[in-house]
This record gives structure tokens, sequence and C-alpha cells, in this order.
């Protein structure tokens, strides 16, 4: 059905062929048969315009457009089979065009059968000979040859892509609501998509990196590639906002599959995922993630995350272990799929991505992460490779992503690179690349975490709509002799808010979060705080609203454990005094006595953001409980202590500890220290005898009340007389006892008093004197302490 719209035509005649027409020429009517040969010149055929003749056409055609949004309006049409077919031009199909400004969805309707039309003036005709040979080349108007077998209503831009056939123009109507319905279901499946997370460790070896893409893709081939989140798949992992971005797929995910080993328990990333997964499951508002485990390692997941997990796959059994990657990922794979695919929203056929035959250069305009195999094969072709090692890196897939942690054993041992030269030389290129790439201005984000900070600097982060608090905070920081900036610009992304402000960040030591109810949910304190801790600042929460339940689960995960000082109920000089005993404490001061009730008061008015928030305003002056856990030490390790403290007290275990330096007394000489306090009580045992007596009593009655005494052993801790007599005082209350080591010393201790000996002989000890075994056992503290604590050592 020919319909004229705007100033230029589209006519189909006897033989299919589609021409553009302006509005005063009409299309040739013959209907003799002619080849299809794809040429404008036969018999039949109307040869079209020039390319700036219908260019001309079609610019004026759309100045006539109608706006988007119009409706389709029909004043009457009417199609007779096996007879001619008139559609005035006052009576044509107004056709919208697209959101997009230029193709407009196309209508066609079936042609009559019978060979004949005819020309009036002002309207255009169709005549289809149905003998004709269907789906001719047929040159259009500007726009490319097209195959049309059917008449065809034109759209203002001359192009006829995704044309829609219907054989009335009463279901024109139809059809949008069709399409209307179409694009409303598309954008809910666009929200949808990405529903199951990855969580892997990004510190992970080569061999776990390349067991995960293993992993994801057998996934994917099973009809769920479209609804797998996986951060290299979204090539986001050299953007300064990947971590946020990780955080924030967490907070959307509907089930995630965690890859377990040691490196993911160590890794913080990995470890604020496990976290945020457990606090949306601890969540009352939205619909809890399923969590799914694959053990990839033999490692012990800490007991609060094993009610997290709905299902495991333990890929250490012996008899798997003897398996290839490949078969334990399929292993993992046939015990997860089903569980996994009732979780997902999308199902589509996988896909394999079009194989690229020919070596080209594109891989030195991107970056290394962003390489593909393709990519890495050139890389080998123009380092001179043998031909047997590049076939090798083909076989094992390996992209930029896994060429980023590829280590010398694993090219000899995993790709079967058996000369040592050739190892050599793929590794000092690929660190020659990445330093390269360091050095590059859109990687300052790399370059900010060797930064050094400013000392005495503070970045506060807040929502902007808190912005007259926190110029007040300001000026009183900086009454303090304290440096201070925050955010100036917030930029129109993500990544140019990061790329304004985190330079800033990079430079201050500590960064402050400005709790308050708008602070929540804030995009900006989101941002920055995940931004912060990925750069490994010291992160102080100033809590001005209790709204712990409307934080979001990643800032849980990272603030949680962080410590935490409540402006909401206490005095504001006072807490800011604690602020700035927590960013800049007093150093010691010859002839200077700190009142041991400052020092206390210090101490006490800085919590764990969770612990904080969970006690009610009336009682966060003081903790009423009683402590569970009588924590023993020498100062040497105070801040280590104190960091034991923070993170059991997130676990709600109270304890108890002293937290009296080493101060010089102005009564005596300054060459005469007082002795260094190496217990847990809460004030000093001075030389003093009254403060002295005051000090053992307070010691013992805490001790009396706990129920177990934690030991911090050092070598110095062996040769304390106030620690040997907290263990001696232990022994006589029947206290349980759990040394942790937190430096090196032999176990069981080879000096010391015989007693003390004897007594630490009998107990089994934890080692945290590092920070990796301090990662590793600390969940097995935790564990520790709760069996004694419910009863069940």
């Amino acid at each position: 059905m020919p319909v004229e719209n705007g100033h230029h035509n589209m006519t189909e005649n006897g033989g299919g062929v589609v021409t553009v027409d302006d509005g005063n020429e009409q299309a040739d009517e013959s209907g003799a048969q002619h080849a299809d040969d794809g040429t404008g010149g036969q018999d039949g055929i109307v040869k079209p315009k020039s390319s700036e003749e219908q260019s001309n056409a079609i610019n004026g055609a759309h100045e006539n457009t109608e706006a988007p949004g119009s409706e389709v309006e029909k004043n009457e049409t009417k199609i007779e089979a096996k007879s001619e077919t008139k559609v005035d031009e006052t009576e044509s199909e107004k056709i919208r065009p697209t959101e997009g400004g230029g193709d407009v969805a196309n209508v066609t309707t079936e042609a009559p059968d019978e060979s004949s039309s005819k020309q009036d003036h002002g309207s255009a005709s169709v005549k289809d000979n149905h003998s004709d040979p269907p789906n001719k080349e047929i040159p259009s108007g500007g726009s490319g040859d097209i195959k049309r077998s059917k008449p065809v209503v034109a759209n203002d831009s001359g192009g006829i892509p995704g044309a829609i056939q219907t054989t009335d123009s009463k279901s024109v109507k139809d059809v949008k609501r069709t399409q209307h319905r179409s694009k409303e279901s598309g954008s809910s499946l666009k929200k949808l998509k990405k529903g199951i997370f990855v969580s892997y460790s990004p510190d992970g070896s080569f061999t776990e990196r390349r067991f995960v893409c293993i992993t994801v893709k057998q996934f994917k081939e099973n009809s769920l590639g479209e609804d797998i989140w996986f951060d290299k798949d979204e090539q986001n992992t050299d953007s300064p906002a990947w971590f946020s971005q990780r955080m924030d797929a967490v907070e959307k995910c509907r089930a995630a599959v965690c890859f377990l080993s040691e490196s993911y328990l160590q890794c913080p990333v990995s470890v604020y995922e496990l976290r945020s997964l457990l606090e949306r499951r601890k969540s009352s508002s939205g619909v809890p993630p399923k969590v799914f485990a694959i053990r990839y390692e033999n490692v012990e997941l800490p007991s609060k995350y094993k009610d997290l997990i709905d299902h495991t796959v333990d890929l250490t059994r012996p008899e798997l272990m003897k398996l290839s990657l490949y078969e334990r990922a399929s292993t993992a794979i046939g015990s997860l799929h089903k569980e996994v695919e009732a979780c997902a929203s999308v199902h589509a056929p996988y896909v394999p991505p079009t194989p690229e035959r020919d070596l080209t250069k594109e891989y030195k305009n991107k970056k290394l992460c962003r390489w593909t195999i393709n990519d890495v094969q050139s890389w080998l072709y123009d380092l001179g490779i043998k031909e047997f090692y590049c076939q090798s890196f083909l076989e094992n897939a390996i992209d930029g992503f896994l060429l980023m942690s590829v280590m010398d054993r694993d090219l000899s041992e995993v790709i079967g690179v058996d000369s040592r030269v050739a190892r050599k030389k793929i590794l000092q290129q690929i660190i020659s690349i990445l330093e390269k790439e360091h050095k590059m201005p859109n990687n300052w984000h790399l370059r900010s975490r060797t930064q050094r900070s400013r000392p005495d600097s503070v970045y506060l982060v807040y929502d902007p709509a808190d912005v007259q608090l926190v110029q007040t905070l300001k000026q009183e920081l900086k009454k303090k002799h304290l440096q201070v900036t925050s955010h100036t610009k917030l930029g129109q992304s993500k990544d140019e808010f990061l790329q304004i402000n985190g330079p800033q960040i990079a430079a201050a030591k500590h960064v402050i979060i400005v709790l308050t109810e708008g602070a929540c949910q804030s995009p900006f304190v989101f941002q920055e705080v995940l931004f912060a801790d990925w750069l490994g600042k010291t992160l102080v929460t100033a809590m001005f609203k209790s709204c712990w339940d409307k934080l979001k689960a990643s800032l849980k995960a990272i603030l949680g454990e962080c410590p935490a000082i409540d402006f909401e109920t206490r005095m504001f000089p006072e807490s800011m005094d604690i602020l700035q005993h927590q960013i800049k404490p007093l150093r010691k001061v010859p002839g200077v006595v700190l009142e041991q009730s400052y020092l206390n008061r210090m101490t006490e008015g800085i919590k764990s953001l969770q612990i904080m928030s969970s006690a009610p305003a009336w009682a966060r002056e003081a903790s009423t409980s009683e402590p569970k856990v009588f924590i023993s030490y020498q100062w040497d390790v105070h801040n280590k202590v104190q960091e034991i403290k923070r993170i059991l007290e997130s676990n709600h275990i109270p304890c108890w500890i002293d937290n009296s330096p080493t101060i010089t007394h102005h009564s005596h000489s300054q060459q005469q220290p007082s002795q260094q306090r190496g217990t847990s009580s809460s004030s000093s045992r001075s030389t003093i005898s009254t403060e002295s007596e005051t000090m053992q009593g307070n010691t013992q009655r805490n001790m009396r009340n706990a129920i177990l005494v934690l030991c911090c052993m050092t070598p110095r801790y062996l040769q304390s007389d106030n620690c040997i007599k907290d263990l001696l005082l232990a022994e006589t209350l029947q206290k349980p006892i759990i040394p942790v080591l937190l430096r090196f010393i032999p176990w069981p201790p080879d000096h010391g008093p015989s007693q003390v000996k004897k007594l630490l002989a009998r107990t089994s000890h934890i080692d945290l004197s590092n920070d990796k075994l301090f990662k590793q056992n600390f969940h097995i503290l935790i564990d520790k302490i709760r069996r004694f604590t419910s009863g069940k050592h």
C-alpha cells in the first residue's frame, strides 16, 4: 500500500522495487519481469535519483517530521484484495519517528494479488505481481540496498530498518502498542539484569583467576550469560570507581557465587563483599540474596558466615584435586546450576564471541587488563615468541586479565613455556607495560595509592546537604592545628567526581565520615568512603545521628569495625577532644602527668560504629555490660591491642583493658619514669601507694567479673612484673587463659618464672604475630572466645 509521507514517497512496483520520490515525480508503473542483479536500470525498475537529490529530499522531509511521541493517526484506510488500492495524501498514515530522531519503525502492508495499478494526481498506487520473484535487492534512497517483496511505508529519513509487517491498517495501532509494551518490558529487564554476582579475590593467583574465568564461562554457556555480573566482563577493572561498582553490584544482586580460597579470606575487597552479603541477610528490608560457595582451596570459613552460605561445593576432595581446572569447574556447575538458574531473571542462549583471525596492532591502544586473546597473540608475535608457545597461550585462552597475574612458575608449568629466555622476556615486557600504564594521566588513582600523605591532614566526607554542619566542624578542627579539606566539586559522573576529589583524599592522613541521616544513602559519601578505604586511609566516623539500620550494606561492612565518636549524645566540645585524641594523640611530655580520668574518657569515647549504634542513646555515655574478656598486655603493643578490642566488640564481645601509658611523675626526677602498665586495668598501677591499692583492687575486680583472660604475648610481656601478676591472678581465680602471640616467641616460652612457664605450657596459643597471620587466624580467636562465653569449651 503506497503512502505519501512528508515530501517524499516510497513506492514499489510490480517488480518489488522501492524508490524514493519527492512528491512530484511518480514511479514507473511497469510490471515487467526483470533479473535480480542489484542494479536500477532494468525494465520495470525506476532508477533512483542521485545521492545529492535524495539527500536534499530527505533533509527536507526531516524538517517536517513530527516530534517524537505523536500518536499514529488514521482517517481512513481501505484495502481490497484483487482490486485497485488508492490512498489519498490527506488520508495517509503518519509514522512516528523513533527516539533517536532518525530511522522510524516502518509499517508494510500485504500487496494485492493481482498486478494492476493506477496513478492519480496527488496519490500513489502500487502494483504487485505475485509471480514476481520475491526478495529483490532494491536500491533505496541513500540508505543502501534493501530487500523487499512487499510494499513499504517510508519513513522520513529514507531508511527502512526493522520494518513491521501487518495485514491491515487497523493492526498498526496494535503494533505500536506492542512495541511500547516491549520497550517497557525491555527497560524493566535491563534493570533486572546482572543479578548473579561473582565474588572472587582480585589478589588471587594466576591459576585461581583462570579457574574463575573458566567457571564463569561455563555458567554463561548454560544460558546465564545475560545475568552474570563479573567485573572482567564489565571492563571496569581499570576505573577508579571499580571498587564502588563491585560493592554496588553486591548491594543489588539476587545471588552471589563466592570462590573461597586463602586469598579470598585475606583480601579486603572480597571480605567486604562477604560482610555485605551477611548484612543484607540480616536486614529485614528487601529480599535476602542467595549465596553459593565454591571451595577452591582447603580453607575454613569463619563461623559467622557459615549460616550465610546456602550451598557449598567442595573441590578440595582428593579425587577432585586430580582433575583439570575445566573438569573441576564442570563439577561445580553441575552442583550449582539448578539453584543458580532459579535466581536468574534472564535466560538467553550462549552466543560465542566472533573469533578474530587477523593479528592487529590494536593492543597498543588498550590497557593490558582489556586485552583480548587476539591482542595477546598479536603482542607475542611482535615480541618474536615462537609459534609453539603462542599456540599454548591460545589454547589456554590467555587474555590481558590473566596475563597481569602470570608468574614464572605459571609460564613454565601451566602454559608450557620451557625456555627460560622466553619466560624472562615475557615477564619483563609485562612489567614494562604496567609501569608505562602507571604513568598514564587516567591512571592517577593508581599513583594515589603510593602517594605520601601530609601529616596532621584530615579529609571530611559528607553529604552536600550537611554543608553548614561541616563548616562548623572544619573551624573547630582548624583551631586544633589540623589541615582540613573536603570535596570541592561534584562533577557529572562517578569517575569525574573521584578524579576531582580523589587526589585530596590521597593527600590526607585521616578521613572523617560525618554520619547523618542524609549521609546514609548519599552516593557521594558512598563513593568517597569506598575510595578512601581502597587507598588504605584511616577512617573515623563522627556520628551525629544513630542510623545504622539505614546504612547501605557496603558501608556497614566497611565502617562497622572502624572507630566512631558519639556527637549525638555527648557534648560537642568533649566529642571534639575525643576526635582530636584519635587523630592527633598527645605525645609524652616530660614533667607532665596526664590525668588517668582524662585518658579513660578519651579511650572509652571511641568504639566501633556497630557497637555505638546498637547501644541506646541513654546508655552510650558508659557501657553497662560487664566485660567478658580481660585483656592483659604490655604497653609496647598498645595500638595492636586497641585494634583487637575494637574487632572483638564489633563481634559483640565486651572487653576491658588498661589505657595508661608510660608517664613521668613530677614528684620525682625526670630520669625516674613510672612503672609501665602491662595489664588490662583501666587505671595504672602508680608508684604512689594510695593509687597502687586502688589500681590493684580495680584489676582484681574486673578480672573476677570477666569470663576469661586474653594474654597478648611478647618477649617484653614475660619480663613485666605486672603481666606476671596478671597470669598468677588468673590462675588463682581459675579463669581460662588464651595466649595470643603479637610478637614471635618460641612456644612454650623458654624464659620467665618457672610457675609462669608451666602455666602457659598447658594452654594452646593463637599466632597473630604478623598481618597475614592476624587476618588468617583472628576468626579462630573469636570462635574460641565464643565457646568459652557460651559454656561449650
